[in-house]
């Protein structure tokens, strides 16, 4: 008899680009592998079912599904996956419970890393939010036409929120972000809000407070995804650096901030205010990267003159 030929080595898979499919064979299911149509597709009986790979490919109705989830306490992580697992495949939970085996579940848990290892969303998911038959209008994907007074007194709210989860800061953040439409003229630089008034937020908060809670956290999510793009955008800004202190140090946090920026490339305070956000944290971080290397140059010849 001739002597087996070795079998030639798998070449490893690259999750993504792969199809799972679940088949029915008695009470029992397989996966089997296929040539994908598209990444992060599993097809459950015959049905494919395409799965999100990142946060910003996460419909609005699915992210009203999986913020609960997110906010959740759980006894363990694998309970949290297979919460999350069960949402991104858009099947009910006892369903998965009862048919997925725990060979299953790890092959294809690694579907949800993305949601449990950090908050990427910085596409507006809710434009515009309705109560009592009124609109209001949201802020532009990733904060980029905020106003730099409207992000002072809604990262105030968003901190004030996580440190003590009292649902009235949760609402004056809303408040702050979503305004009702202009009246009159054009959006100016591409924003149909009325013009921020820090007057105005708790009267808005009362009506935004009426909002479901599910929409709620899809927005906190939402923030949260872009402050953390802010902080990997302008890293020292967030650090808190030794020779200007950050928000997060400061005495009165982003108010603190904007008086130091006030007075200067920018204007009164007034109109330090009014500048856009991402362009008064750039000029922060140019301040800190200069400072930064200043330093060095000192303490470089300190040392060479010692």
């Amino acid at each position: 008899p001739h002597a087996a030929s070795p079998k030639k080595p798998r070449p490893p898979r690259r999750p993504g680009l792969f199809l799972l499919s679940f088949f029915a064979v008695g009470h029992r299911r397989s996966f089997v592998e296929s040539s994908p149509p598209m990444p992060h597709t599993v097809a459950i009986d015959g049905r494919a079912r395409p799965v999100p790979a990142t946060w910003n490919e996460l419909d609005r109705p699915l992210l009203r599904r999986l913020a609960p989830l997110l906010y959740r306490r759980y006894p363990d992580a694998p309970t949290q996956r297979m919460h999350l697992l069960a949402a991104l495949l858009g099947l009910p939970l006892a369903f998965v419970f009862a048919t997925m085996t725990p060979v299953q579940f790890l092959e294809i848990c690694w579907l949800t890393d993305f949601l449990v290892e950090s908050v990427a969303l910085t596409r507006l998911p809710e434009p515009a939010v309705w109560v009592h038959f009124r609109r209001y209008h949201g802020p532009a994907d990733a904060l980029n036409n905020l106003r730099f007074l409207e992000f002072v007194f809604a990262d105030s709210y968003f901190v004030a929120y996580a440190q003590t989860q009292h649902v009235q800061w949760l609402d004056k953040l809303l408040a702050v972000l979503y305004r009702p439409g202009r009246w009159w003229g054009t959006a100016a630089a591409g924003d149909r809000r009325q013009p921020f008034n820090e007057h105005l937020v708790g009267r808005r908060a009362e009506r935004l407070a009426r909002l479901p809670d599910d929409q709620k956290l899809v927005l906190l999510t939402w923030y949260r995804g872009c402050r953390q793009a802010l902080e990997q955008r302008y890293p020292r800004v967030f650090a808190a650096p030794r020779e200007a202190p950050a928000a997060d140090t400061a005495p009165d946090g982003w108010a603190f901030v904007l008086r130091e920026m006030s007075g200067g490339a920018f204007g009164t305070l007034d109109e330090t205010g009014q500048q856009n956000l991402h362009t008064v944290l750039a000029k922060m971080e140019d301040d800190a990267r200069r400072a930064e290397q200043l330093r060095q140059q000192y303490e470089a010849q300190q040392a060479h003159a010692q």
